[in-house]
């Protein structure tokens, strides 16, 4: 989107967009040149031509200063008690409906786009946001594929100042989120561990953020055990992949964010089953997702130190792949038990983490598509977290998700998974357990390699991804958590 802001309103436009709200009494006086709309919005209104519901797009043709103006409404519902996610429904509906009708200039009344629990800049940054990231489209892969759509948008406003930085910096989190959609969405044929470390590696080139990658081998040198055992059954070898941002103080302790990225995930010998093997390219969207944090924070120029570990590898069938029963040593020197291949991301995890934690990290917060426990327990729409020695954080980072529109809840760690861990009669851990309590077995596993570091763990295998279109953008991936955890990233001291 292009956009360009004047403290006018358009009298020459061709297309004029206002948001309408449910009482058009608390819609200030609209002044296009010479002519005040808001009795004609009253008629349209009595009329039912448009509609004041929360992101209702109505359109309809007007005589505005002796010139037939096309007019987009889009209803705020009663903005007395309009909140964030009701405006990411009214740009996003906004959006889309001019992106399907291939309209590609457009004035907007920004004024009119009013919250008595909204500051404008927030406003505004939610319109650059869903500008970019409701209407994402991914056809790499198709030879059909659409016009480039591109918006010049002509915003009027009677104060300019911090519009267009908010605007930026929603336009920068969407940019990241649609980033990570673009990672998830690539086939696994392509996205192997080795070519998913070159795309980020290109991507982060003559910036801020420096990238370091160990390929399979040096990873077996290094003791990365569980890495290179879940990775080592394909011909394509594992990866870890670290980056580096340094926008505070040098001796700031940074805050360390590690990503699941299982590029295909068939299950090993523990296999899939036909039907739960489709979609398992998306196994990596946890990792899609703090590659995203990082080149957003990048874009807003935080003031922190931020340390990125992405652990990439296919999990796959062969002669050499690791087996039910089979025993690796962790980065950390300890044993494992693999009961189950399939419970192959707390394996990466543990190494990702524990090799996390040697940068001294003040807090690691890890993502991962883990368990279907998860979904089980809160549905596909809800992110899981599991929290150690980081109380105040968590509660931030809640706030913020509740803000943005995102689900969090805290599942428990407890003593009882702490000992089920354990509970090999060859090893010192095992990954699996037949038991109940496995999104939280699992977490207590990966929290286990953060030693006393404060720590959590997201389990997005619901939200990671959609099955149906919405006002966020199309099915498919969805870049959950980003726009969270830059939120509160963005608030840190």
């Amino acid at each position: 989107m292009k956009f360009n802001i004047s403290n006018h309103q358009e009298s020459d436009t061709d297309t004029l967009v206002i948001g309408v709200p449910e009482h058009l009494n608390q819609l200030e006086t609209v002044v296009v040149g010479n002519e005040n709309l808001n009795d004609k919005l009253k008629t349209l209104k009595q009329h039912q031509i448009i509609s004041t519901n929360i992101a209702a797009i109505s359109t309809t043709m007007i005589n505005l200063n002796d010139k037939f103006v096309k007019l987009i409404t889009v209803g705020l519902g009663n903005v007395k008690s309009t909140h964030h996610s009701d405006y990411l429904k009214v740009f996003g509906h906004l959006f889309q409906y001019l992106k399907k009708n291939r309209i590609s200039h457009v004035s907007l009344l920004f004024d009119t786009f009013q919250a008595h629990e909204l500051p404008r800049e927030t406003i505004a940054e939610i319109l650059g946001q869903q500008s970019m990231q409701s209407i994402y489209e991914f056809d790499n892969y198709k030879t059909d594929k659409s016009a480039p759509y591109q918006i010049d948008l002509d915003i009027s406003t009677s104060k300019e100042g911090g519009i267009e930085a908010a605007i930026e910096h929603g336009q920068a989190i969407a940019s990241a989120i649609n980033i990570a959609r673009d990672y998830s969405n690539i086939p696994p044929n392509i996205l192997t561990p080795s070519f998913y470390a070159e795309m980020i590696q290109k991507h982060f080139n003559h910036t801020e953020v420096s990238v370091d990658i160990k390929d399979s081998k040096t990873l077996q040198e290094e003791g990365f055990g569980l890495i290179h055992a879940v990775g080592k059954g394909s011909k394509h070898g594992p990866r870890v992949i670290t980056l580096s941002y340094n926008g505070g103080n040098v001796n700031d302790a940074p805050i360390a964010l590690v990503g699941k990225g299982i590029t295909y995930d068939s299950g090993g010998y523990s296999i899939k089953s036909k039907l739960g093997m489709q979609t398992m390219k998306y196994d990596m969207c946890g990792s899609a997702n703090v590659v995203a944090m990082i080149d957003a924070a990048r874009k807003l120029e935080l003031k922190i130190n931020i340390v990125g570990v992405i652990a990439a590898a296919e999990n796959m069938v062969s002669e050499i792949a690791m087996k039910p029963d089979d025993v690796y040593t962790a980065l950390s020197g300890e044993s494992v038990e693999v009961l189950n291949t399939d419970a192959e991301g707390r394996l990466v995890l543990g190494d990702a983490v524990f090799y996390a934690n040697q940068f001294q990290p003040k807090l690691i917060l890890d993502f991962a598509t883990l368990t279907g426990a998860a979904v089980a327990a809160l549905g596909d729409d809800k992110a899981a977290v599991f929290n150690h020695n980081a109380d105040e954080t968590l509660q931030h980072i809640l706030n913020c998700a509740r803000q943005m529109d995102e689900f969090v809840f805290e599942l428990p760690m407890t003593s009882t998974e702490q000992k089920l861990i354990r509970n090999s009669d060859v090893a010192d851990l095992v990954n699996h357990t037949n038991g109940q309590g496995k999104a939280l077995f699992a977490a207590t596993f990966i929290n286990h390699f953060a030693g006393e570091t404060p720590h959590m763990h997201f389990d997005i295998a619901g939200p990671a991804t959609i099955n149906k279109h919405t006002h966020k953008g199309p099915k498919g991936p969805t870049g959950y958590l980003v726009p969270t955890i830059v939120e509160w990233m963005r608030h840190l001291k």
